[in-house]
């Protein structure tokens, strides 16, 4: 419907100087520098939430009917993004404390068969809460990485710890 209510003057006067309308596609040119500086990266990418953020590491990593490994319980969004990108959703058991597990990584991969091109993780975990430690994470992308499958981490983390954690890893190919 139409709003009973005109917009704020301050808005109006932005929208006839042209202060309004759709940014940079590629993003906010101070923000991708600031990210770039803090991360040490060239490549950064900032999407309007997470969701997006995923999709997007999905069509840049897999191929049409390439697995995807979802730890169980999984975020009901993941799975979503895996059937609506035609990828194959392949499930893991988390152990008994929550935590996803090296070697279900690696049975995945040595399925007879096996596509697996990706391994998604969820820290803290949504819905459990279980938070991964930065070990384990160190060795589910071992694992990954001996296995050709990304490790895609849909986590809250302090950022600034991402290269403590993460290194210079990348599937081998």
């Amino acid at each position: 419907g139409t709003a009973h209510w005109s917009p704020p003057e301050r808005l109006v006067e932005a929208a006839l100087r042209g202060d309004g309308g759709y940014g940079d596609i590629r993003g906010e040119p101070a923000l991708l520098a600031a990210l770039r500086e803090e991360h040490g990266r060239e490549h950064v990418m900032v999407t309007p939430g997470a969701n997006q953020a995923f999709v997007h590491a999905l069509l840049s990593t897999c191929d049409v009917g390439d697995e995807v490994l979802l730890w169980r319980p999984y975020y009901f969004s993941h799975l979503v993004a895996l059937q609506l990108l035609g990828l194959v959703p392949v499930f893991a058991d988390c152990d008994e404390r929550g935590l996803p597990t090296p070697g279900a990584v690696r049975a995945s991969a040595s399925r007879p068969g096996g596509r697996l091109r990706a391994v998604v993780l969820v820290s803290p975990s949504n819905p459990t809460g279980a938070v991964c430690p930065a070990e384990l994470v160190r060795e589910l992308g071992e694992a990954c990485a001996q296995a050709g499958a990304w490790l895609i981490s849909d986590e809250a983390r302090d950022m600034g710890r991402c290269g403590e954690i993460w290194g210079d890893m990348a599937p081998a190919r």
